[in-house]
């Protein structure tokens, strides 16, 4: 471990017991202006030799120490796939990003017809691609969130308050994310994300266990539906609200992800042990997907497939946009 840091014991222990298992070396790395949940660039996603968590410098004490502790669990998952079998992520080819966009678009123009107020063309073409590439990100960090959160609190009493609170504050912006957007992407797919959110966060409240996560209680659009009798939700206008619909989608997601994530999150460690929470998370993600129909949208590739594929974006987009419009794309650029 490389860091001239101050680190507490358990901390310490759970980076040394991370580089003995993959036998790798873990360094530790305070920024400024990284990301709020720390970042992760390792040896299995990336084409470098070390294995660096960064974190906001700002950050100390067990706040600094959870998103150590988030971030080695996500490499003992990363590493272990690749020793135990393979590592794959969810990845998008020109078809793939086609097959979404197309489907985006159909169901955009299903919700305009019932609109009086039309989307402006170039707002809807821009919105295609920006709405898939969300899902992709949310299917490549949504299913691992609940297996590193549930390892974490099970392993590491002492971070038990301070995960509960980044956890609350996290469900808080997911849930806002979007709701500016709300009106202009089509409610399926503002629908599905916040079904997901929903699903991860209600899975964690019974899981910790948190009353203080459960999304009918802290998620202000979804208080009103907090003891609501089922007979009045189906006899009023609740029933038609795009944040109402969000709670029965999410419930069968939360169905989907206690049926996949039934693991004992006691167990000892092993690569054994974090390989399979691979393979449960790999299970969760074609699960999720093939409840909201996007089979077809993503596939399974090396890391270095979708560091090729990002760097692609901009000509994949225009090549699904020429498919789908044709030379009509050409007037609207």
């Amino acid at each position: 471990m490389k860091t001239n840091m101050p680190l507490s014991k358990p901390i310490r222990m759970f980076i040394s017991e991370t580089e003995r298992m993959l036998d790798t070396e873990v360094t530790l790395l305070r920024k400024p202006d990284a990301a709020p949940g720390g970042t992760l660039i390792d040896v299995y996603s990336y084409k470098i030799d070390k294995n660096v968590i960064v974190f906001p410098a700002s950050y100390i004490g067990l706040l600094k120490d959870f998103i150590i502790a988030k971030q080695c669990t996500h490499l003992l998952i990363k590493g272990a796939a690749v020793k135990k079998s393979k590592y794959l992520v969810l990845s998008f080819t020109p078809d793939s990003v086609y097959t979404g966009m197309r489907q985006i678009y159909l169901d955009a123009l299903k919700d305009e017809a019932k609109k009086d107020k039309k989307l402006p063309v170039k707002k809807l073409i821009d919105m295609l691609f920006i709405l898939y590439c969300q899902f992709q990100d949310d299917l490549n960090e949504l299913p691992w969130n609940p297996i590193v959160n549930a390892r974490i609190y099970y392993r590491m009493e002492q971070l038990r308050k301070t995960q509960l609170y980044i956890l609350l504050k996290d469900g808080k912006e997911d849930m806002d994310e979007m709701s500016d957007t709300m009106e202009i992407i089509p409610r399926r797919y503002f629908v599905l994300d916040k079904s997901m959110f929903y699903a991860r966060d209600l899975y964690l409240a019974k899981t910790l266990p948190a009353d203080k996560l459960m999304p009918v209680v802290n998620i202000p659009q979804m208080k009103k539906f907090d003891h609501l009798e089922v007979k009045e939700m189906l006899t009023t206008r609740w029933t038609h609200t795009a944040w109402y619909q969000s709670k029965v989608f999410g419930d069968t997601m939360l169905t989907i992800m206690e049926k996949n994530l039934d693991m004992d999150w006691n167990a000892e460690p092993s690569l054994d042990y974090y390989a399979n929470l691979y393979r449960t998370g790999v299970d969760l993600t074609n699960a999720l997907i093939g409840y909201m129909s996007m089979k077809d949208w993503f596939i399974w590739e090396n890391p270095l497939h979708l560091l090729a594929a990002e760097e692609q974006m901009a000509t994949y987009e225009q090549d699904a946009l020429k498919k789908i419009f044709g030379d009509l794309i050409e007037d609207q650029s």
